[in-house]
């Protein structure tokens, strides 16, 4: 049996506070594969950003282990800087410098790793033409719209080519045209990439449209509901999809899952 190129195993995660313990995770078990594309969906507080924070290590489990490419980490041990380089990240907000260009913004992270040459420059370009941003290169964040900003937060967790994207409810503040656009545009970077993406979104739709698995997360304390294969027969993935019956009733299945009293929560 092949092991999962990602994995979780009974890791939990507790915040103590002045007056309690909080449980933001118990017993999560959870694997991905190389190249999958699997969504977190659940109510607010069920710790879909905390699974995220624990696989970049930003936050450490209080028990349990975590596997990424063969390496094991825990709270007592932590990434090594080759591990954490195979890893990209999008987060809510783009969080775009207001004083570099775009093309700097974009370049921030080969900085960090200190990755340099022609190649990166070239595939700089690159990316930004394919998000059609190639002419607003020399712009200023100030300059453009949100969902530009936020094609930009995308290829800026791309430009030092990770094998690993996460990606934490990245469209969420959008219209859902520009939303739509987006995700349109995700599937077909993860279509050229083979990137493994772990997807976090309160949007169900969004979640079917795009998985290829789905971990139903409960809240008080976050556990793991139930995982679904998404499987449309390999149809491609595109808005055609939402209106078949198939697609319907993974919804269904998932709104109940989660419950109807946490729907508002989840829309």
């Amino acid at each position: 049996m092949n092991m999962a190129y990602i994995s979780l195993n009974n890791v939990n995660k507790k915040f103590l506070t002045r007056r309690s313990e909080i449980y933001a995770l118990k017993n999560i078990n959870m694997s991905f594969n190389k190249g999958e594309f699997i969504s977190l969906v659940g109510p607010s507080g069920c710790g879909k950003s905390t699974v995220i924070r624990l696989l970049d290590d930003i936050l450490k489990p209080t028990s349990g282990e975590i596997t990424v490419d063969g390496f094991t980490y825990n709270n007592n041990v932590s990434i090594p800087k080759d591990v954490i380089k195979k890893m990209g990240f999008i987060f809510q907000v783009p969080n775009l410098y207001p004083w570099l260009t775009i093309r700097e913004n974009l370049m921030l992270p080969l900085k960090i790793y200190k990755m340099k040459g022609t190649e990166y420059e070239q595939y700089a370009s690159s990316l930004l033409d394919y998000v059609g941003l190639a002419d607003y290169a020399d712009s200023y964040p100030s300059e453009i719209s949100g969902g530009m900003q936020q094609r930009i937060g995308v290829i800026r967790g791309m430009i030092h080519k990770p094998e690993i994207f996460m990606m934490d409810e990245p469209f969420g503040a959008l219209d859902e045209d520009t939303r739509e656009n987006l995700n349109l545009e995700l599937l077909e970077i993860w279509k050229r990439t083979h990137m493994t993406i772990i997807f976090i979104t309160h949007n169900i739709e969004e979640a079917v449209l795009m998985s290829e698995r789905i971990y139903v997360m409960s809240s008080h304390p976050g556990m793991v509901k139930s995982e679904l294969v998404i499987d449309f027969g390999g149809r491609e993935r595109n808005l055609d999809l939402i209106s078949d019956r198939k697609f319907a009733g993974y919804c269904t299945d998932i709104e109940n899952m989660i419950g109807t009293l946490r729907l508002d929560e989840i829309k």
